[in-house]
Parts: C-alpha cells; sequence; structure tokens
C-alpha cells in the first residue's frame, strides 16, 4: 500500500510540473503575442499551430513505441482515471446546455465498451519481478480507429456545443474503460505473480 501512495504521489507530481511548464509556456506565448499587430488572432494562429504540431508528434511516438514493453504502474493507471473524471466533470458543470442522465450514460458507456475492448489488445505478461503490457497491430489499429472517430466527430458537430460534450464523454469512457480494464488484468497478473516461486538470491562464498 505504501508503494501504490508513492506511485500516486508521484505521478502526482509529475501531472503539476507538466501543468506548471504548460503555463509558463502560455504566458511565454501571450507576452510574444503582443508585439504583432493583432495579439489575439497570433496567439490563437500560433495555438493551433502547437496543437496541430502536438496531434503529430503524439501520432509519431505511438507508431514508434506501440510495440515497446513497458511495466504497468498502477498508481499512475489510478492517477490518470480521477484526472479524466475530474475534467470530465469540471466541464460538465460549467457546459451549458447539459445533456440529461442518458444522454450523459449512453456516450460515456459507448466509451467504455472500447475502451475496455481496447485495452484488451494489449499484452500483459510477468517479467522477473515486474509485470509489462506490449501493444500489438491490433492495439495501433483500434487506438486509429478512436483517433479517426474524434476527428470526424468534431468535423459533424463543428462547434455544436451539444456535439463537443458528446464527443467529451464518448472520450471519457474511453479512458475509463482502458484504465479499468488494466487495472484488472494488473491486478490479476499480481495475483499469479505472488504463487510464482521466487528466485532465490545466490550469496558470495567465504
Amino acid at each position: 500500500m505504501v508503494s501504490m501512495w508513492r506511485q500516486i504521489a508521484a505521478e502526482g507530481w509529475r501531472l503539476v510540473k507538466v501543468a506548471l511548464v504548460a503555463m509558463l509556456g502560455l504566458v511565454v506565448l501571450i507576452i510574444a503575442s503582443l508585439f504583432f499587430d493583432d495579439p489575439a488572432r497570433t496567439f490563437f494562429r500560433i495555438l493551433s499551430l502547437l496543437g496541430t504540431a502536438m496531434v503529430l508528434f503524439s501520432i509519431g511516438m505511438m507508431l514508434v513505441t506501440f510495440r515497446r514493453a513497458r511495466s504497468i504502474v498502477p498508481g499512475a493507471l489510478i492517477v490518470s482515471l480521477l484526472t479524466t473524471l475530474a475534467v470530465a466533470g469540471v466541464q460538465l458543470l460549467f457546459r451549458l446546455p447539459r445533456p440529461g442522465l442518458l444522454m450523459i450514460l449512453l456516450p460515456v458507456m459507448a466509451g467504455v465498451m472500447v475502451g475496455a475492448g481496447w485495452a484488451r489488445t494489449t499484452k500483459i505478461f510477468i517479467d522477473g519481478d515486474l509485470i509489462r503490457s506490449q501493444g500489438n497491430v491490433w492495439y495501433l489499429l483500434v487506438w486509429g480507429a478512436t483517433f479517426l472517430m474524434n476527428q470526424l466527430l468534431g468535423m459533424m458537430v463543428g462547434g455544436s456545443p451539444l456535439g463537443g460534450i458528446m464527443a467529451l464523454l464518448v472520450g471519457t469512457g474511453i479512458a475509463v474503460g482502458n484504465n479499468v480494464s488494466q487495472l484488472w488484468r494488473y491486478r490479476q497478473a499480481s495475483a499469479l505473480l505472488a504463487t510464482l516461486p521466487q528466485p532465490v538470491s545466490q550469496g558470495g562464498q567465504g
């Protein structure tokens, strides 16, 4: 349990540092925009270019690293899950018009099913005393399909507030389904790891 809290604290601190860097970058961007004739237009144009660059970077990183085995850190999954729910909750709280309960549950549950299915495409295996996950072609295909779906949904609904909320809810469901499924599979692997014989360390012979 202590290790879990340390993982959560470490991941929380990492998110705080990322947020601070993002805020600093935003301040620098605002100050730089003031030196142009139309500061507001310049600010949003640069912000749009940065957003496009980040999307292209994330695509490139996914293509390069999706087969790479990674250690599963349950604390990081929990922080990611809580952050996703918090962000969605805040946006729902301040967005109008706010959909009814059924219109919230349906896209969330659809996203959860997609996210859980996406998590099942990863291979979970035991490597020594670590539990690792590794993606495959199906993992990449499902990721690509969900990414394309979000882009198409954004194009179809345009600037519609209700359409934006639906996209938010589906994305939240995907993240929840993926994280919960990974946590469940990690727990199963941990239980299996606990039953395996541990290697006996060889001490030096005097």
